[in-house]
């Protein structure tokens, strides 16, 4: 990727508004003013749909708030209105705001973009692109794989991208309680076969009742992600993937049967929590925290950067360390790591109602230039972070806030980078949210294999409206089954026997029609 904000600082480059014209924003490329009749130079009003974060609302009640969204705001000439859904509410909420159509002029999504634009809730972005962001317009000229991965497949855009081009893409994986296994002189567990030692010397020796704990978020299914990473040992995932350079669903191949011996084995012996199909996230912390679970997955900033100090202080000897994705065959590369893409998948969208489509992206196109780029990742010079030799430090405020935020929550009180939103991710952010040696591990250790998941996971395909209706209502079906068949198999209730007849039903859903309609979008990516 030709992209990267180190070298350009450590080179000493200055930092330039790259956005020019902004500061007469209010007006469009005809000179139109607001509709209020306001003067040319009072700021754009725009209304932003976006999900508030976590840690935002710990200390904020709204992004409007965010002390970079303020600096963008004087910046860009615009005045922000955020609108943030319940939480828990997120997906009905904007259903619900769509069949109104009472669109905000600005919706920050993972969405079916193609759909969104086919029903007409939202405008294509090409030439918003072309004429009034050339930050993006750059990026994109300079990286055509991120090109091809935004537009849809006859060229469109429709959304101003949340971008991943550094060498962080993945962020989670499984942890294990390194006092433990050196306590009983054990190595980290690379195979499934060491696994099993090392799960039954967590049982055994320590008495735990969780050796392997897993059910809870980020994926909120029953697989959970732990099972999700043991069943990727065997080079399948547990939902449509690339096998071969051709779509497969994974449930239905053999190596999902192993899968499951293993696993229901592992059940009997006690090396898995009982409670795994209950599991939340309340459960989940619970048992980590009260020396109960031996490894478990979790992310690198957010889990690790809670779980490590928090077990510390009531066990100053424990230790949280990464371990590699395991692999069936020693000397095996792990094929899944939860790579992301260069774009996430995220993205702001200029909706119909939108009466200022070039001021907004004039303004949105901000976060892109070097000086957006440094507010959105590290907030304002001299508050939040400080040059030194050409590297943004960040200060006490982030680092040791004296209001006794944790440092995410610093962030985020302060800037964007700890969460998707417009503009691109530096490194140097990652370098320092991982205050920790293990984060610091951890993410060398994950990424080592991570561009192997470009060869087994779908790329950002877009489907059709019809496509997109029949593919969610096959999938709909055949995911609720295969979890709570997941669940029958690995607790007995039943045998694994039955396997042939849960890939019957699973064919009987017509997964073949699911595979056929992801396999022409991929053949339409790839074709882009």
């Amino acid at each position: 990727m030709k992209r990267s904000w180190r070298r350009r600082m450590l080179l000493g480059a200055s930092l330039l508004l790259a956005v020019g014209g902004l500061a007469g924003c209010s007006g469009g490329a005809d000179g139109n003013k607001n509709t209020e009749g306001a003067a040319a130079d009072e700021p754009t009003p725009i209304s932003i749909w976006a999900s508030l974060n976590t840690n935002v609302s710990i200390t904020l009640k709204n992004m409007s708030e965010i002390t970079a969204i303020k600096e963008w705001e004087k910046k860009t000439n615009i005045k922000t209105e955020f609108q943030h859904p319940a939480v828990g509410a997120e997906t009905e909420q904007f259903n619900v705001m769509l069949a109104s159509n009472k669109l905000p002029d600005v919706m920050f999504v993972y969405g079916d973009y193609s759909k969104l634009y086919t029903d007409g809730s939202i405008i294509k972005l090409n030439d918003l692109i072309d004429q009034y962001a050339p930050n993006l317009k750059k990026i994109l000229d300079e990286n055509p794989e991120v090109a091809k991965q935004l537009k849809a497949d006859n060229g469109d855009i429709y959304a101003i991208p949340h971008l991943r081009l550094g060498k962080y893409k993945t962020f989670g994986g499984m942890f294990i309680r390194q006092d433990w296994l050196d306590e009983l002189k054990l190595p980290q567990p690379e195979t499934i076969a060491e696994w099993e030692t090392v799960l039954k010397a967590f049982k055994e020796k320590k008495g735990v009742s969780a050796p392997l704990l897993y059910g809870a978020p980020p994926k909120l299914t029953t697989m959970g992600p732990a099972a999700a990473n043991f069943l990727e040992a065997y080079g399948i995932t547990n939902t449509i993937f690339l096998k071969d350079g051709k779509v497969a669903f994974g449930p239905v191949e053999p190596e999902f049967k192993e899968f499951l011996t293993t696993f229901h084995h592992w059940y009997q012996e006690g090396l898995i929590d009982p409670d795994f199909a209950t599991n939340d996230q309340k459960t989940f912390d619970a048992k980590i925290l009260s020396g109960q679970a031996g490894a478990f997955f979790t992310y690198i900033g957010g889990g690790i950067g809670r779980y490590l100090p928090a077990l510390q202080e009531k066990e100053p000897e424990a230790n949280l360390t990464a371990v590699q994705f395991p692999v069936v065959n020693k000397g095996d590369e792990p094929m899944f790591t939860g790579r992301s893409w260069e774009w996430s998948g995220a993205g702001a969208t200029i909706t119909k109602s939108n009466k200022h489509p070039e001021e907004t992206v004039k303004a949105l196109d901000y976060f892109f230039s070097e000086e957006g780029h440094m507010l959105k990742n590290f907030g304002v010079e001299g508050v939040t972070y400080t040059m030194k030799d050409g590297y943004p430090t960040y200060t006490d405020e982030i680092l040791k806030n004296p209001d006794g935020l944790s440092v995410v929550q610093a962030m985020a009180k302060h800037f964007i980078a700890n969460y998707p939103f417009v503009g691109e991710d530096d490194d140097r952010y990652n370098e320092q949210y991982y205050q920790f040696q293990q984060q610091k591990d951890a993410v060398t250790l994950f990424s080592k294999y991570s561009d192997n998941t470009l060869k087994v996971g779908l790329p950002p395909v877009s489907l059709t409206t019809e496509e997109s209706s029949e593919y969610s209502k096959i999938m709909s079906d055949i995911t609720t089954y295969r979890d709570e068949m997941f669940i029958k198999f690995v607790i007995g209730a039943e045998p694994l026997e039955n396997f042939d007849k849960f890939t019957a039903q699973i064919n009987k859903f017509n997964v073949k029609r699911a595979i056929e309609i992801q396999q022409a979008a991929v053949d339409r990516y790839n074709a882009r």
